[in-house]
């Protein structure tokens, strides 16, 4: 049985290759301590994507972290969550605006 840890990465891991196939260049934060999992590249878009297995586990601090961070960087933050374990990648852009094209 895997690890959470093990659970997490291969979900990043998914959400990274799911980006690349959109064309974005893709790069992930190693040890997730940052306020992002994956930044996302291209055309001049950027992404600053927090990646969940869980809704539940998106506190609000984290969330406040995303904002500001991406609001300060000129990026998008977008939560990558799935509801089942093998359940397709919901795209949720948190700052209101428009959905990302590809993205939805």
């Amino acid at each position: 049985m895997a690890t959470a840890y093990r659970r997490g990465y291969n979900f990043e891991d998914r959400c990274r290759k799911a980006l690349e196939r959109l064309g974005y260049v893709v790069v992930r934060s190693a040890g997730s301590k940052g306020p992002a999992d994956l930044v996302a590249l291209r055309d001049g878009v950027v992404l600053l994507v927090q990646c969940k297995l869980d809704h539940g586990l998106f506190d609000a601090k984290e969330r406040i972290k995303l904002l500001e961070t991406a609001s300060l960087a000129g990026a998008i933050p977008v939560l990558a969550e799935r509801e089942k374990e093998r359940g397709p990648i919901n795209w949720t852009r948190l700052d209101g605006g428009k959905d990302v094209e590809g993205l939805a």
